[in-house]
């Protein structure tokens, strides 16, 4: 799953780094790609979030005047998934670790 999350804020970070003019068609087709990988990982907002931020680069390539700030705050709502997402990584993972300590210091103790 990190290894999603990591592919997702690259192609975000790519799009922003070559513009929206720029780096809209093949964003587009790579989000539509990942959005289908978090849903099949069960992460069904983030592909929403993907598929919406997809959308807009659609909709914004056929508008003569570029409005870009609906557009803007679906990517900063999709970083910011990104960001609860390793959160919740990271906090398992602790979770984890701490269960296997305790579960070897009561084997030692037996």
């Amino acid at each position: 799953m990190t290894q999603l999350l990591n592919e997702i804020e690259q192609a975000l970070t790519e799009l922003l780094q070559s513009g929206l003019d720029t780096g809209a068609p093949s964003a587009s087709r790579q989000l539509g790609t990942l959005a289908a990988q978090c849903e099949e990982m069960g992460l069904h907002t983030g592909a929403a979030l993907l598929l919406e931020v997809e959308e807009g680069l659609s909709t914004r390539a056929h508008m003569i005047e570029k409005k870009d700030l609906t557009l803007s705050a679906v990517i900063c709502r999709t970083i910011r998934y990104l960001e609860l997402c390793r959160e919740k990584l990271q906090e398992e993972s602790i979770i984890q670790r701490w269960q296997n300590l305790y579960e070897k210091e009561e084997e030692d103790c037996l």
